[in-house]
């Protein structure tokens, strides 16, 4: 994720909160400021409300390629599919060698690396691929006449090689032959192929993409999770472990610190759709979450203007991540408008916005939820890619500033963001 230049420029803003706040208690004290007599100050609440999801993207292949229906590949099919990764995301996956008790093929326990100096890995990753024992059930002579009814085990998941229990399993070379192809906007294929000379058929496969760090489907020494591994090990079925792994994975991205300003009807003081960015800071903004020039720009404007990167609960200075919250207080009257801005962390130049135009202060004391008023929006400035994925390739659009209309899985912004208002 773009997390790491976001973190970078929450530091930042860290350093300068202190000064800038400072600024803005003079500058709403201030008489010569854009603005009228006061009524009153409103709370405004930003939350994080997005899911946490533990992993990126996953899935399984039940048919194999030339098929029509579900089953294993036998020696000369093979399994293929597609997914989504960047640079920070690493590939596991997992498939039953058949002829055993609970033998199944799988990359070491933290996945394999897709990116190398930046670029994809693509080619022939076969060596990547290592026969392990599940640890569930006393293995027995794998082969057709394998009667798959061996003693439950109780064990931990190990190398087959190292279990030594005396079988011929053949090897991973002669056995199978795995490659990717890199398709580009993020996208790798990989194809697990069945060799002709293999001793044995494999099962529909379950993968998941991730991050550093983590091992999704097993750990080396431990015991299965009871997550699905152990019907695949034992059965072939992929379906359990795959539930498991979709189900904890998804888009999960921070929210930047939220600039405001508060302004007449007829300003626009952000930005114009469909027009290109200002070049007052909203692509700083959009592209590294910090709201500092812009801030600067708008205050020297004669805009009553602030930023919040503060998180509530003591959590200091920073993105919102998944069930954090900014709250901030803003002085203005009723019938001016509000406008805030704040970076989708993983995005290259995306942000939520309350539109061009802001929504109006009213004097109701009840809060109120505004997130029906916010949408994402395209800066314009970077070429977008693949939801959460950024390669930092980082490409100049020189586009204008829209509604997010790309065509890309985004989430809707009230799926990531909520915010609500109340007049104290």
């Amino acid at each position: 994720m773009k997390d790491l230049r976001l973190l970078l420029i929450a530091t930042l803003v860290a350093f300068t909160f202190a000064q800038c706040q400072k600024e803005m208690n003079d500058e709403l004290a201030d008489n010569s400021l854009k603005k009228a007599s006061v009524s009153g100050t409103y709370t405004v609440m930003v939350e994080n409300v997005s899911v946490d999801y533990d992993y990126f993207e996953a899935g399984a292949v039940s048919i194999p390629e030339g098929e029509s229906s579900a089953g294993p590949a036998f020696p000369g099919h093979s399994f293929t599919f597609s997914f989504h990764a960047g640079p920070n995301h690493r590939l596991s996956f997992a498939t039953m060698y058949g002829l055993s008790n609970d033998g199944f093929y799988a990359p070491g326990e933290g996945g394999i690396s897709l990116y190398s100096g930046g670029s994809p890995v693509t080619g022939d990753i076969t060596s990547e691929i290592m026969l392990w024992d599940a640890g569930t059930q006393v293995n027995q002579m794998p082969g057709p006449s394998n009667p798959h009814n061996g003693a439950d085990e109780n064990g931990v998941v190990m190398k087959m090689a190292d279990v030594a229990d005396g079988y011929d399993y053949g090897t991973v070379a002669t056995n199978l032959m795995a490659s990717l192809s890199y398709d580009g906007n993020s996208m790798f294929t990989l194809t697990i192929e069945v060799l002709a000379g293999s001793t044995t058929a494999i099962s529909p496969v379950a993968w998941v993409v991730h991050y550093d760090d983590q091992t999704p489907i097993f750990e080396e020494g431990v015991a299965e999770y009871e997550k699905g591994l152990e019907d695949l090990a034992e059965t072939g079925s992929a379906g359990p472990l795959a539930h498991f792994l979709t189900s904890n994975s998804g888009y999960v991205s921070p929210v930047a610190p939220v600039l405001w300003v508060l302004h007449d009807k007829k300003d626009l003081p952000i930005f114009t759709e469909a027009m290109p960015d200002y070049g007052d800071g909203l692509e700083t903004l959009a592209e590294t979450g910090n709201p500092e020039p812009l801030y600067h720009s708008l205050m020297t404007t004669g805009y009553e203007t602030g930023f919040q990167a503060t998180r509530e609960g003591g959590l200091g200075d920073g993105p919102l991540f998944p069930g954090q919250m900014y709250k901030f207080i803003v002085e203005g009257r009723v019938g001016q408008s509000l406008s805030i801005a704040s970076m989708l962390g993983a995005s290259n130049d995306i942000f939520f916005s309350t539109g061009d135009k802001g929504i109006k202060l009213s004097n109701g004391a009840a809060e109120k939820d505004l997130t029906h008023f916010i949408e994402l929006y395209d800066a314009g400035t970077e070429v977008n890619e693949y939801p959460g994925a950024q390669t930092q390739a980082n490409i100049v659009e020189d586009g204008a500033v829209r509604l997010l209309d790309d065509g890309l899985p985004w989430p809707d912004a009230s799926q990531v963001i909520k915010v609500t208002i109340k007049k104290n």
